[in-house]
């Protein structure tokens, strides 16, 4: 799920390009402030768990958006499945040429470890995990109600997310464990993956606006 940069025709000015979910919408490629990132940063390194950065990604969900490549992108904080029997921390959905694409996003702490010291999964992973495949089977059995309850076109197919922990190094084994995961459609990020993939998208935007903008003044000279 690394960052791909996508061209911006892409993308549509029209604002019906917002629909099915306006206030759900993110515009991944409007220029921001690098500060955002600096404020980020400060966030990560003072979390005791996850809340904080649960909040900051509510907040600024333009930071969360970029890790996953969008086309045209929502991203809807704590949604309720079941009217609120189970409640994912995010849904990220993507729009492209084949449809709808779904993301089940869960945040764990900072300090947590996605692996124990022998290499083996850690009881953090191993929850956050779980809960991915407990909303999956809610929504294989439940998908025509959540369809009804505007979430169009997800299905227990969804790719899931687990951001967990602080990048460091990792053992041969500890990176088949995680890697493993894929299998289940399930993708393993430290927080720091985010982080850096956040800056390059936001150093690229920022520097084609202020290039576009330039070309834009000297056509009128």
């Amino acid at each position: 799920m690394t960052l791909k940069i996508r061209n911006t025709r892409d993308l549509t000015r029209d604002p019906r390009s917002r629909e099915p979910w306006p206030e759900n919408f993110v515009e991944w490629n409007k220029p921001r402030d690098p500060k955002l990132l600096d404020e980020l940063g400060r966030i990560l390194d003072q979390a005791e768990d996850e809340k904080p950065l649960q909040d900051f990604y509510t907040q600024q969900s333009y930071l969360l958006a970029v890790a996953f490549a969008p086309h045209r992108c929502w991203i809807f904080p704590k949604p309720r499945f079941g009217g609120g029997k189970l409640i994912p921390d995010f849904l990220y959905c993507d729009r492209n040429s084949l449809g709808y694409a779904w993301t089940i996003i869960e945040l764990e702490s900072p300090l947590a470890a996605p692996t124990n010291k022998d290499g083996s999964v850690s009881k953090a992973l191993h929850h956050a995990v779980e809960q991915i495949h407990d909303y999956r089977r809610w929504v294989r059995d439940y998908a025509l109600f959540e369809d009804q309850q505007g979430l169009k076109g997800l299905n227990s197919d969804c790719e899931g997310l687990v951001v967990i922990g602080r990048r460091e190094e990792r053992t041969e084994l500890e990176r088949q464990r995680l890697a493993e995961f894929r299998k289940q459609k399930i993708d393993i990020a430290s927080y720091d993956r985010l982080v850096n993939d956040a800056r390059e998208h936001l150093a690229f935007i920022n520097h084609h606006s202020t290039t576009t903008a330039k070309s834009r003044r000297s056509d009128r000279i």
